[in-house]
């Protein structure tokens, strides 16, 4: 038979000249009555989507010991193949979830019985998942578009790979027993004791004696102090554990696929968090990987949640082929909606445009349809539609095709460093005070681990604790050298990642804490120009480059930063924390423009351009309707006039640029956001 070439480019999957952007909603053919079926996809193609997707339950397709039945010769939900076709004949594109593992609130995570009592790499979980990987892969390979009339176009490889140290601790040794964590250690210190006991400050007499320090991961829960870097160290060897566990988990499952046949793209979902995964790590087994997101109701889980939504997509962005929410929330499970509510139409507009803004090019909605255990869908398990979020749904769609994400990039000059191994080590602030502050200005920015190789963007802030790799310290003065800028501020790169001083940027150490509280006055990066300051400064006697010198009053004049030369760039290093103003004030010092901006209390905006198309994504996450104000520029492009043009009710206007400001000021309802499709008007 001959054979297609599948392949990801370009933010799509492309089958030859076919290009198929990644947007879909999930359907589980086998909790819904096999009758209602077309009835449910032709709502799906109604609403606007090509493409479904659907896991399948190892655990319900062997219907007993070694028998599969993917055909329905036990029960019609078991016909696989029947929806296979069906879907094929109704024109639709499909991604598939074979597993192993499928969670999706199903007995034993989807495994059956014999094999869950054994971790994904044990040599006998290893046998019984590769035996049903075969009879799945049997059933799905014609339906591959890699086939001339398939229409498969991704395959997602298990899910959501977690160790579970809580089910399966005691065969990893990291209970009584030595196992795979002692041998994790022995490869990683090479075969000698004497080193670990010195990175742990440890008197192990070998590995088999040694026991993770793992920090508690409860919401509040602080766990025992670390005292010192040999435990933090400890804890990060435990974290990078799970992290190789799931990459050798992921690896395996992807060349298992392989060996079967599977010649169409293969991708991984994560968790939207580090205590399990490395995103760069993972990706680089697949094609691609994706995150799951379940945002809480209105993103009111408390202050900081949709900024951290945000980051998440930022920092996808830069790991993946494409920015992908692999399952994207739709409707609720069950247990959950008595926390979260009715889940309101503006919800989901609110949600997908924080996505967008993010640089999201493409999602999975989970559920799209209701099944047992998963409520408040778009259409119900009857092909029926829940209209008030149908049409919310279908607009969304519509506005997708119309400004496809997968060819717009997002405007900004600014990145900041993010080191997922912080976060998951809790090392990290939730709410990174530079984090906060470019958020609270309303600063776009991408986000990146500095580990990976040197940003592209013309400014840089540096983001975390004063301990990075030996590696993420060379990229970063590669970054500068080559005519970047830097910012830190209180803290700032000094350590290696086994927390031994290194210096390959020469920032100075400050030499005195001027005050145990926070106090204001005035700092001046440059003549006429100033920002209110509150915060405790750090002081510097003798610093390289120019000093920055603040004004206290009867604690006299102090130079509280400076700003040095580094190749053919510059690094600013404050002594202080940053703030709103305080970041805005650097951006305006070193020239970098702010393509879009609000002032507008919890408004939030992003610029987006392709060719000479330009949208404007906003988003009021505040909870009353607001009369919003919005700048934006274009650097090098002379504005006169231009028109903007709601997408979502078509009203347009045309505004005159007024003093090299191009403002406009539309009504974004509470909890809600726009999309503006702006034309310049010569």
């Amino acid at each position: 038979m001959k054979s297609r070439k599948v392949e990801i480019r370009q933010n799509q999957v492309c089958i030859g000249n076919t290009k198929i952007p990644i947007l879909s909603g999930e359907v589980h053919y086998w909790r819904l009555n096999p009758r209602y079926w077309k009835a449910i996809l032709s709502e799906i193609r109604e609403m606007g989507l090509q493409v479904v997707s659907t896991y399948v339950p190892w655990d319900y397709h062997e219907t007993k010991r070694g028998h599969f039945d993917f055909t329905g010769k036990t029960d019609e939900t078991h016909n696989l193949r029947g929806f296979l076709e069906l879907t094929r004949r109704e024109g639709f594109w499909l991604i598939i979830r074979p597993g192993p593992y499928i969670y999706s609130e199903w007995p034993n995570d989807g495994i059956p019985s014999y094999a869950y009592k054994y971790h994904r790499l044990h040599p006998k979980f290893l046998e019984y998942a590769e035996n049903y990987l075969k009879k799945v892969c049997a059933v799905i390979q014609p339906f591959l578009a890699s086939r001339k009339s398939g229409h498969i176009i991704l395959l997602q490889a298990d899910n959501e790979i977690d160790p579970w140290p809580d089910v399966f601790g005691h065969q990893y040794g990291l209970a009584e027993k030595p196992g795979m964590f002692q041998e994790f250690l022995r490869a990683k210190y090479h075969s000698n004791i004497h080193e670990l006991n010195r990175a742990w400050g440890t008197k192990y007499r070998n590995f088999q004696e040694a026991g993770p320090f793992i920090a508690c991961m409860l919401k509040d829960e602080r766990g025992l102090p670390l005292k010192g870097d040999r435990e933090l160290k400890r804890n990060l060897d435990y974290f990078e554990f799970k992290y190789q566990y799931a990459y050798l988990c992921a690896k395996w499952c992807v060349s298992v696929y392989r060996k079967l046949g599977v010649d169409i793209p293969i991708y991984l979902n994560l968790y939207p968090f580090f205590y399990a995964h490395d995103w760069a790590k993972m990706q680089s087994v697949c094609d691609l990987v994706g995150i799951d997101l379940y945002p809480s109701n209105e993103l009111m889980e408390d202050e900081h949640e949709q900024r951290k939504f945000l980051d998440k997509v930022r920092f996808l962005s830069g790991v993946s082929k494409v920015s992908y929410i692999a399952e994207f929330a739709s409707g609720v499970w069950h247990a959950r909606h008595y926390e979260s509510g009715i889940l309101t139409p503006n919800h989901y507009r609110l949600i997908t445009l924080t996505a967008l803004l993010g640089g999201a090019t493409g999602w999975n909605w989970y559920m799209l349809v209701n099944r047992d255990n998963w409520y408040m869908s778009p259409i119900n398990e009857w092909g029926r539609r829940r209209n008030e979020l149908y049409e919310v749904f279908k607009g969304l769609v519509r506005a997708y095709e119309t400004i496809k994400p997968y060819q717009l990039t997002k405007m900004t000059d600014i990145a900041v460093t993010f080191n997922p191994l912080q976060y998951a080590a809790r090392t990290l602030l939730p709410d990174s005070l530079i984090l906060t502050s470019l958020y609270e200005a309303d600063i776009d920015y991408d986000l990146f681990d500095p580990a990976t190789g040197p940003s592209k963007k013309r400014i840089v802030f540096y983001s975390g604790n004063q301990w990075i790799s030996r590696k993420a310290h060379e990229h970063l003065r590669d970054y500068v050298a080559s005519g970047g800028i830097l910012v830190a501020f209180r803290n700032y790169p000094r350590k290696d990642d086994c927390f031994e001083p290194l210096d390959l940027l020469g920032f100075q150490d400050p030499d005195k804490i001027l005050f145990e509280f926070r106090k204001s006055f005035k700092l001046s990066l440059a003549k006429g120009s100033s920002v209110e300051v509150t915060s405790s400064v750090f002081s510097f006697s003798h610093c390289a480059g120019k000093p920055i010198r603040a004004s206290f009053g009867n604690y006299g004049i102090h130079t509280v930063g400076y700003v040095k030369s580094l190749g053919k760039g510059k690094i600013l290093h404050l002594g202080v924390e940053p703030s709103k103003d305080l970041l805005l004030e650097i951006l305006r010092f070193f020239g970098i423009p702010f393509y879009s901006n609000s002032p507008t209390k919890d408004v939030k905006t992003a610029l987006f351009h392709s060719k000479q198309q330009y949208y404007l994504v906003a988003v009021n996450n505040g909870r009353e309707d607001k009369s919003v104000t919005i700048s934006f520029a274009l650097p090098g492009r002379k504005l006169k006039r231009f028109r903007v043009t709601s997408l979502f009710d078509g009203s347009a206007e045309t505004f005159s640029v007024q003093h090299d400001q191009a403002v406009f000021s539309p009504e974004i309802p509470r909890k809600d956001g726009r999309i503006f499709e702006i034309k310049l008007i010569s």
